[in-house]
C-alpha cells in the first residue's frame, strides 16, 4: 500500500493536541476595560464639578430680562407671554391674518416660479403649493382650536418668531 499523508490519514490524536497548543487565549480586558471606566468616571466628575452651572441662573442670554415682584430675573419672552391677550377671539383673530398673509406672500412666490423655467422651479413649486394646502387646511383648524392650542400657536408664531407650518 501506498504511505499516506496526514491529510490522507484525517485527524489524530497528535493533530488535536497540537491545534490545543495553537488556542490563543485572551488577556483580562475585562478587568482592564473596568479600570479604565473607573478613571473615566472619576475624571469627569472632576470635571463637572469644576464646569458646573452657576447657582446665579443667568445663561448668558442676549435677551433682555427684568426684576420680577420677588427680585427674581423675568425675560422677555416671559414678560411677552403674560402681556399677551386672553381673549380667544382676539388670538384667532391675529393668527387667521397672519397665517392669510403668509399664504399670500406664497402664492406671489408661486407665480414667480411658475414663470422661471429653472431646474428645479417645479419642485420649489410643488414644495410651495404644500406650504399653501397646510396653511389652508391650518387655517379651518383655527376655527375649531382650543384656546390653549391658539396660546401654543401664538406664542410659536409671535413670541418665539417659528415658521406656522
Amino acid at each position: 500500500m501506498a504511505d499516506l499523508t496526514s491529510r490522507e490519514k484525517g485527524p489524530s490524536l497528535t493533530s488535536s493536541v497540537e491545534t490545543a497548543r495553537l488556542v490563543v487565549s485572551q488577556p483580562k480586558k475585562l478587568e482592564t476595560l473596568l479600570q479604565d471606566l473607573e478613571m473615566i468616571e472619576s475624571f469627569s466628575s472632576r470635571v463637572s464639578e469644576r464646569v458646573g452651572e452657576d447657582r446665579s441662573g443667568d445663561m448668558g442670554g442676549a435677551g433682555g430680562a427684568g426684576q420680577g415682584d420677588d427680585g427674581r430675573q423675568v425675560s422677555a419672552r416671559d414678560q411677552a407671554i403674560a402681556a399677551m391677550p386672553t381673549d380667544p377671539q382676539v388670538l384667532q383673530k391675529e393668527l387667521h391674518e397672519h397665517v392669510r398673509a403668509e399664504v399670500k406672500h406664497l402664492q406671489g412666490l408661486a407665480k414667480k416660479a411658475a414663470r422661471a423655467s429653472r431646474p428645479g422651479d417645479a419642485f420649489r413649486l410643488n414644495g410651495i403649493y404644500a406650504r399653501i394646502r397646510r396653511l389652508n387646511a391650518l387655517l379651518v383648524e383655527l376655527l375649531e382650536a382650543t384656546l390653549e392650542m391658539l396660546r401654543r400657536l401664538y406664542i410659536r408664531v409671535f413670541i418665539d418668531r417659528q415658521p406656522v407650518i
